[in-house]
């Protein structure tokens, strides 16, 4: 590539797929959220409490752990994601699903109720970027 910021530092920048959705930047655990009012653990990106409705809700860091609910394999490009690729539910340790482009690890096929791990890392280029987004992978 012969763009001039390439050429300036010889790496991409990393850019979170959403701003706030990591304890770090571009790394760490996904953030999810507690509601003040009642108590309950939201996923990320959450707006007002699922349970009570309040919007009184404060940033907490996620353990990153969960069971794979289900999965399938897409053959058709996704916007930025190249088919093939697996996606699925992950049922997280807090109590509720994400949805998650599934990471494949050697010797260890997908599984229901397999035990999953966040892996954060590169989901594609964009110009000059690197937009970083999360997976899970079996553990």
């Amino acid at each position: 590539m012969s763009n001039n910021k390439l050429e300036r530092d010889g790496k991409m920048s990393k850019i979170p797929i959403r701003e706030g959705l990591f304890t770090g930047k571009t790394e760490g655990k996904l953030v999810g959220f507690k509601c003040k009012a009642c108590g309950h653990i939201l996923p990320p990106l959450t707006l007002t409490c699922l349970n009570c409705y309040s919007n009184d809700l404060e940033g907490m860091p996620l353990s990153g752990k969960g069971k794979l609910y289900s999965y399938t394999t897409n053959y058709m490009d996704s916007g930025h994601i190249k088919a093939p690729f697996t996606g699925g539910m992950v049922e997280l340790a807090e109590g509720f699903w994400i949805y998650s482009v599934l990471k494949e690890k050697a010797g260890k096929p997908f599984e229901i109720n397999m035990e999953m791990e966040l892996v954060v890392e590169k989901l594609w280029d964009k110009d000059d970027d690197e937009i970083i987004g999360y997976k899970f992978q079996p553990v």
